[in-house]
């Protein structure tokens, strides 16, 4: 998720995805997209955070 709020998801995803989420990098610090993402993650779905969970090797 980090990646995708800081790049956008076309970025992340590549081979010519086509995406209307910029990335916020050129907005926002580092730190603030890691407390965005922090503060949000609790409203997610358990499947999505499990997952999320799994895929950063982070709980």
């Amino acid at each position: 998720m980090f990646r995708i709020t800081r790049d956008g998801t076309a970025a992340v995803v590549g081979g010519g995805y086509e995406s209307n989420m910029p990335g916020f990098g050129g907005a926002l610090e580092d730190a603030q997209i890691h407390a965005i993402l922090e503060y949000i993650k609790p409203t997610s779905p358990d499947r999505e955070r499990a997952y999320q969970e799994e895929s950063s090797g982070k709980k």
